[in-house]
């Protein structure tokens, strides 16, 4: 178990850094569009195509750190009226039904890479690149909704010892 958990702690490490270095990017490149935008009249239209790309990117590995917390919206209302080995029923049940979104998601991701051969309109960069990010999201989801599945039963087991 111990092994485990260091791996997915190396993994969320790179996948926040990954986030951070994402961000900036983000930033960096729109607010450069918009000086350029407003200083010399002419926008960078390649901006958009990338932009948007690590929204992806963005978006989606953000939900899976989140989820290996526990972070993500849902609604504790019941769950948290139940005695505790309920609890772990509705939280194996809760993660069957959140990996299975998230591998179908991961599912389509490989699916449009191995399908779509057309390429971006202006930097013409396969998109091939932009959806192996949804690959890259679902599978980061997925492992972390496993992450916070078994710790959630390990540490309610330690606390029933």
């Amino acid at each position: 178990m111990e092994t485990y958990k260091r791996v997915m702690q190396g993994i969320a490490f790179v996948e926040k850094l990954v986030l951070a270095v994402t961000f900036v990017l983000v930033l960096a490149l729109t607010f450069g569009n918009v000086v350029a935008r407003y200083v010399f009249s002419h926008s960078w239209g390649f901006t958009e195509e990338i932009v948007v790309a690590m929204f992806v990117i963005l978006s989606l590995l953000a939900a899976g750190v989140a989820a290996a917390n526990g972070e993500l919206v849902n609604l504790s209302l019941v769950t948290s009226a139940v005695p505790l080995s309920v609890r772990k029923v509705f939280k194996v049940v809760e993660t069957v039904f959140c990996c299975a979104f998230s591998l179908i998601l991961t599912w389509q991701g490989v699916d449009r890479m191995l399908t779509d051969h057309t390429f971006s309109p202006i930097l013409h960069i396969s998109k091939t690149v932009f959806w192996s990010f949804v690959v890259i999201g679902g599978i980061s989801m997925t492992l972390h909704f496993i992450e916070n599945c078994i710790l959630f039963c390990v540490e309610t087991k330690e606390d029933n010892a």
